[in-house]
This record gives structure tokens, C-alpha cells and sequence, in this order.
């Protein structure tokens, strides 16, 4: 019996981490930019492991983007994320919206104060 591209697994998810049990929350975001650091797999990754830090090596994405390229659930991809992050092969970063930066002076952006003041004026004209 062949098995159909949408079918479901038969196996939890969570053991693609190689931990063989569901472990603690993690913290990192689902929106975390991950990047490969260039360090070399440990014989105790999973294929899995070797999957995401391939899918890393030449730019970024952020763990939901991950999850959807592997077909795992996002909570199963932030495990092995952190995992990944925790033995040094994967860097993380929250990524900051232009306009939430601050400007040089260190004060919010042009950009943001505009769109609040826009968004105060909507709410007195309505």
C-alpha cells in the first residue's frame, strides 16, 4: 500500500526532535528570524535537524515559514529550533518593523508617529 502525499503521519510529530518525549515550552517566537551559524551537525541530530539548518544556510526564515516548508506543526519546529539554537547551529533574532525603530535620536520613527496621528484623527472624525 503506497502512502498517499496527504496523508497523515503515524508517528507524533514531536519525535522528529529525537527526544522521544514533548518538552518544555519554548522561547522563541513563531515570527524569530533563524539563520545557519556554519558549525557542523552532531551525531545525535535527526535528519530533521539537518533539514532545518539546510533550509537556513543561505539567507533566513523566520520558525513558522520552517514549520510549513517541513510540514510539521510550529510548535514541533520551535522545539527543534531551539534545539538547534542551544547547540550553537542556529542564531535567532526577533525581527523589528522599520517603523518600531527608532529614529537616531531614539525617539519612535516619523513613519509611526504619522500613522498614530492618522489613526487619531480617524477616531475624532468618527
Amino acid at each position: 500500500m503506497s502512502r498517499d502525499k496527504h496523508q497523515r503521519r503515524l508517528l507524533p510529530a514531536y519525535l522528529a526532535t529525537g527526544s522521544g518525549t514533548a518538552s518544555l515550552p519554548s522561547t522563541l517566537d513563531t515570527l524569530t528570524a533563524l539563520r545557519a551559524s556554519g558549525r557542523p551537525l552532531a551525531s545525535y541530530h535527526t535528519p530533521v535537524h539537518g533539514r532545518v539548518v539546510e533550509l537556513v544556510t543561505d539567507g533566513s526564515l523566520t520558525a513558522v515559514e520552517i514549520a510549513g516548508y517541513l510540514g510539521l506543526p510550529v510548535s514541533v519546529c520551535l522545539m527543534l529550533a531551539e534545539q538547534l539554537v542551544g547547540d550553537g547551529l542556529l542564531n535567532a533574532s526577533v525581527p523589528t518593523p522599520d517603523a518600531l525603530a527608532p529614529s537616531r535620536a531614539g525617539r519612535p520613527s516619523r513613519q509611526l508617529m504619522e500613522e498614530v496621528l492618522s489613526g487619531l484623527q480617524a477616531l475624532r472624525v468618527a
